[in-house]
């Protein structure tokens, strides 16, 4: 599931990169043409994203910022990882994607859903986060797509990828 992203992202992305501590995993990206970054248990499980980022940082090279693309959401579009990249180009310390409102007249009640199944970050703003559990980005990027964490979640994804 996550080599689809990880395809996506080579067709994008100069240096792709994935972190896991997943072995297997590390080797099936590496073969795909993706840079292996090996992560240790404490980066595992429910662990908000910057400190993962931060590990992932340390071991890459001439990187002002990175734009993350989760594992478990397969039917990311290509074109959103290019618009967030766009974004990120443009000096944006921050984007993440966030799920599509439902109604218009619950706009504030919803201002917050974010999914950031993808996140755009710059370097700085990485290093100076003030909070791992509240994201504040400067911009959110609707993303529909389906975040797979149950068997519900698989079936979902399916019924969408053969209609």
């Amino acid at each position: 599931m996550f080599l689809w992203n990880v395809e996506k992202c080579l067709k994008i992305f100069d240096k792709v990169f994935v972190s896991s501590d997943s072995q297997e995993i590390l080797d099936l990206a590496s073969t795909a043409g993706a840079i292996p970054i090996l992560r240790g248990e404490d980066l595992c499980g429910e662990v908000p994203d910057v400190p993962v980022f931060r590990h992932a940082f340390k071991q890459m090279w001439d990187c002002d910022g990175i734009v993350a693309v989760h594992a478990n959401n397969p039917l990311i579009d290509e074109k959103l990882i290019r618009q967030v990249k766009g974004i990120v180009e443009l000096g944006v310390p921050e984007v993440m994607t966030c799920f599509p409102m439902e109604h218009e007249s619950l706009y504030k009640k919803q201002a917050n859903k974010i999914n950031g199944s993808i996140r755009g970050i710059a370097r700085e703003r990485l290093e100076n986060y003030p909070d791992y559990y509240k994201p504040d980005p400067e911009v959110l990027v609707v993303d529909n797509s389906i975040e797979i964490e149950t068997i519900d979640d698989v079936d979902l994804c399916l019924s969408q990828l053969q209609s």
